[in-house]
């Protein structure tokens, strides 16, 4: 009786799906380029629910009021430690910038691939290494 219970115990286990990493959170950029990056590095909100990603970054600042302009992420996605979403940038013809990253083991970091061009896609245009921090 006891290996039939011990057996649905670890088949009940089994069956339970991994936890994807928690995205959720402030984030800073450090390395980020672009106008209104500056020394503090630039905010990266994140909402993360299931294997889907939303949230805004401050990409560059209104020159009117000094305040970082929001940009919408776009097609968020997690699988595992890896998150994957882009931004478009750029008003008059807006650039498509690409985010891959993993997450640390301690949660604390993700480590980004950026890549920007026209229709961007991993791989292509110019790569870029950034890493941001979770803001406690």
């Amino acid at each position: 009786m006891r290996i039939i219970v011990a057996l649905g115990v670890l088949l009940a286990a089994a069956s339970v799906p991994a936890v994807a990493a928690n995205f959720s959170g402030k984030w800073t950029i450090q390395g980020a380029g672009g106008r209104g990056a500056g020394r503090g590095g630039t905010a990266l909100t994140l909402n993360q629910v299931g294997n889907e990603v939303t949230g805004t970054m401050g990409l560059r600042i209104d020159l009117g009021t000094t305040s970082p302009l929001n940009e919408e992420i776009w097609g968020g996605k997690v699988e595992g430690d890896a998150l994957s979403f882009y931004v478009w940038v750029g008003t008059d013809q807006p650039v498509k910038t690409m985010y891959a990253g993993t997450l640390s083991a301690s949660g604390d970091e993700i480590t980004f691939t950026v890549t920007r061009g026209r229709g961007a896609s991993p791989g292509a245009g110019s790569a870029m290494q950034m890493t941001a921090r979770r803001t406690k």
